[in-house]
């Protein structure tokens, strides 16, 4: 078992977790911040740093394996563009897509 510390408060976790599923082994429901779970969208960002180093890392929580003595912070949500349509008028094309969904030639997934 392993020691990290989420937001101040000191957790024993299993070694091999990733920070993702560490939170969910806290305790921590995840609603927010966890997307796609493979690390293409990009959503759990997370800065940490470790006992003894002041360096701030950052890694996805997802993807990064939890180490000894982690202090974690996960970065607030920020609100993306909403788009507003109604569905009934909607073709089902690509441009229709493009036009809505600008952002989405940014996706690696």
């Amino acid at each position: 078992m392993l020691d990290i510390y989420v937001m101040g408060k000191r957790y024993q976790v299993p070694e091999g977790l990733t920070i993702l599923t560490a939170l969910e082994y806290c305790g921590y429901r995840l609603v927010r911040g966890c997307g796609c779970r493979a690390g293409f969208c990009g959503a759990c960002a997370t800065i940490y740093r470790t006992k003894g180093n002041s360096q701030l890392k950052f890694d996805l929580a997802c993807q990064k394996v939890v180490e000894p003595d982690m202090y974690l912070t996960q970065l607030p949500f920020f609100p993306a563009p909403k788009t507003l349509y109604d569905v009934e008028d909607l073709e089902a094309t690509g441009d229709e897509i493009l036009r809505l969904f600008p952002d989405i030639v940014k996706c690696f997934g």
